[in-house]
């Protein structure tokens, strides 16, 4: 079995603020496309014209800014735990002290 190396404090903090960040970006650009209707699919989807219909018709809209709800609402969870954190990590530290 592969080791399983402990993520630092510092390592494990910085990726969870890479996940936020990759989250809300992407979500809100996803929201603002869909809502204003200029989302654009590479070539390669034209090649299924049915499909690429779907995505561009009110219904694929629909789904596109859903998804993009997701992702917006994923990133204010990901804050709420990565605030969390710091904070009880910023306690147990003052407690320590004491």
């Amino acid at each position: 079995m592969a080791d399983v190396q402990a993520h630092t404090p510092v390592r494990f903090l910085l990726l969870r603020a890479a996940r936020f960040l990759y989250l809300l970006w992407g979500g809100m650009i996803l929201i603002r496309l869909a809502s204003t209707g200029h989302v654009r699919f590479p070539v390669w989807i034209w090649n299924w014209p049915k499909f690429a219909s779907k995505l561009t018709s009110p219904v694929g809209r629909g789904l596109l800014l859903g998804l993009g709800l997701a992702m917006a609402l994923a990133a204010l969870r990901e804050i709420w735990e990565l605030v969390d954190l710091v904070l009880i990590r910023i306690l147990h530290d003052r407690e320590r002290e004491q």
